[in-house]
């Protein structure tokens, strides 16, 4: 609906990945904006994002109605981010990908220079890049982050060759939290008001249905104990027993 409302849908369907993402940035946002942050959120966040010290500067936000403290799709100078928190003295970007890659990108890199801050680092194009130079420019005086939605393969790829790249604002934390890790930190919210556990349930489904849910374990009988210091190998016997065939053995290292 906020989509809809931002104008993000094309009727004719020519922006279809585009839509698919903004769609479920404002099903996903908008939903969440009728529960206090301190509720749901901020603990979705705190439990989930990466690297950890970024979630502990999201657990310093206290919030209750923050419907007013998101902007959907403001436009900046260089370019459009998906959604904007800005907090008394914090201020998130949010950058959401679905069915898509990053918009932009080139071959700078700034590693050789990361540890000598006095020589000036190249600008850029970069989508994550481009979208912390505009948090920067809007965050003065705030803590600055810029977080990055996508499939868990997507979250850690992209995230660790900006960071490697060195490309990202020197004031900005950049962070992400896949799609994933949010369906297993909605599963855990259990809300004492029944309406807002109506909206947390539905978020659940529709993360569900997307095809966002990751394998958690394999129900296995061991007539053995385990060892956590020790490797193992597995067999399997009887295909009926699994959700899965193979042909081939999965064998633990034996040495480190």
């Amino acid at each position: 609906m906020i989509a809809e409302i931002k104008g993000k849908l094309s009727q004719t369907g020519y922006n279809l990945n585009e839509s698919l993402e903004d769609n479920l940035t404002g099903n996903f946002f908008g939903a969440l904006r009728y529960i206090p942050f301190d509720l749901a959120l901020r603990n979705i966040l705190v439990a989930g994002v990466y690297p950890s010290k970024v979630g502990d500067l999201i657990g310093k936000i206290s919030a209750d109605f923050w419907s007013d403290k998101i902007e959907f799709w403001p436009k900046a100078d260089e370019g459009e981010i998906d959604a904007l928190l800005n907090f008394d003295d914090t201020i998130i970007g949010i950058e959401v990908k679905y069915a898509s890659g990053l918009s932009s990108d080139d071959n700078i890199d700034n590693s050789s220079i990361v540890d000598n801050q006095s020589v000036e680092t190249e600008d850029s194009k970069n989508q994550l890049a481009r979208e912390s130079r505009d948090i920067s420019r809007k965050g003065e005086g705030k803590t600055k982050i810029l977080l990055f939605i996508a499939n868990s393969e997507s979250c850690r790829n992209v995230y660790n060759d900006v960071v490697n790249r060195n490309i990202i604002s020197n004031d900005v934390q950049l962070a992400y939290i896949s799609w994933q890790s949010i369906l297993v930190e909605l599963k855990k919210l259990k809300l004492d008001d029944r309406y807002y556990q109506v909206i947390i349930d539905d978020l659940i489904s529709l993360l569900m249905k997307k095809g966002f849910k990751s394998f958690k374990d394999m129900q296995v009988d061991f007539d053995v104990d385990i060892d956590q210091e020790k490797f193992y190998s597995f067999y399997p016997t009887d295909s009926s027993d699994s959700d899965f065939e193979s042909n081939s053995k999965i064998k633990g290292a034996n040495t480190l």
